[in-house]
């Protein structure tokens, strides 16, 4: 037996050695192309910065920062800035837990804890995370853009953004018969776990996603305020190439007043795409496609698109750009954050960004929108 180890041994060394080197010479060859197509994808868009990120599991593949976030200052893979719509990403998975608490129902008509509001007899928590409650979107009233593009630093409450959605007194649709995205139902839905949980939405992300899972550089915020180091935001909105950095977020309302970094984002995609945090039927709950939702590929779930088995975000506010895929078939995070240059073609580009390098990851499975 020991001849027969002894000559075994090394052929089993020599191919357990072949096998890895050829894996790590792989993953070199792809880390390769992928920085390069970055490098290519940032010339052709003209934004001003990029931050992207890719895992396969826990294996992070790479991290990079091109491009600028002031004149003469680089951008790095360090630097806070606002995720914007990513913020319901991390709203769903909240919801999914205080329900599992026992928090708040899920299927409860919010009438208990908003009864002043048009239709809350026929709302629950469930339909405003998924987007069939059928409110009006505040962003798309003329009154309200006007405003927030004249001051751009002015500070919004939650009845002033509901305000704008309810008062002609109608829907887009019956609650639950149909999906349209509307940034003030997460506003709702912020304002009824407020008065159901007599906490603030700060400390419940705080207790229940960010302490437990050590997101040191993630934080809620309705203010102008950001930690250093900043990646630096521009807009053209108001006719002129400016610095959007510090223009207040609370006109998002709870749709969009998280801030993060790479590494932060990095941890949290896979956290949520594997419901790490949640009983297997709250985290399929979490993914449902509503009845509203046509298409069983791609749909609204909770907070998030699922789009050909990608669970995606891709928000685009004050000047930042970002995109947010994680795939559980093949466990594989991505995400992407660009800034604006003064070229009008720099715009909301990370998404496209992200769907490119999604070509070169996993060609067998691209973003079907």
């Amino acid at each position: 037996m020991n001849r027969v180890l002894h000559y075994i041994t090394p052929a089993l060394l020599l191919v357990i050695f072949c096998f890895f080197t050829t894996s790590i010479a792989q993953t070199l060859l792809e880390k390769d192309m992928i920085l390069q197509k970055i490098s290519e994808l940032k010339e052709e868009t003209k934004v001003k910065s990029v931050i992207a990120g890719i895992k396969k599991g826990d294996e992070e593949i790479l991290t990079i920062a091109l491009g600028e976030s002031m004149t003469s200052v680089s951008a790095t893979t360090d630097m806070h800035l606002r995720i914007g719509g990513v913020s319901e990403i991390f709203f769903g998975t909240l919801l999914m837990i205080l329900s599992e608490k026992g928090l708040i129902g899920l299927d409860e008509k919010i009438s208990k804890w908003m009864p002043e509001l048009l239709a809350a007899d026929k709302v629950t928590p469930e339909m405003l995370i998924k987007n069939t409650a059928g409110y009006k979107d505040y962003v798309l009233n003329k009154d309200f853009f006007d405003l927030v593009t004249k001051e751009p630093f002015r500070k919004f409450s939650r009845e002033e953004i509901i305000a704008y959605s309810v008062s002609g007194g109608e829907l887009n649709f019956p609650p639950g018969t149909d999906q349209k995205y509307s940034h003030t139902e997460f506003t709702i839905l912020g304002e009824v776990i407020e008065r159901a949980t007599g906490k603030k939405m700060q400390e419940l992300y705080e207790e229940y996603i960010f302490h437990p899972l050590n997101l040191n550089n993630t934080g809620y915020c309705n203010n102008a305020e950001l930690p250093s180091p900043v990646l630096h935001a521009y807009s053209s909105d108001r006719g002129i190439y400016e610095d959007a950095t510090f223009w207040n977020p609370a006109w998002t309302g709870d749709s969009g007043p998280l801030y993060s970094n790479l590494s932060d984002l990095l941890k949290f995609a896979r956290v949520f795409g594997k419901g790490s945090l949640l009983s297997p039927a709250s985290f399929e709950r979490l993914i449902r496609r509503p009845e509203g939702a046509k298409n069983p590929d791609l749909y609204f779930a909770s907070g998030f698109i699922v789009a050909n088995g990608w669970y995606a975000q891709n928000p685009s506010f004050n000047g930042y750009s970002g995109a947010f895929g994680y795939l559980p078939e093949n466990d594989i995070t991505v995400i992407v954050y660009s800034t604006e240059s003064d070229d009008p073609k720099s715009g909301a580009q990370a998404f496209n960004i992200l769907k490119e390098l999604v070509k070169i990851i996993s060609p067998d499975k691209v973003i079907n929108f």
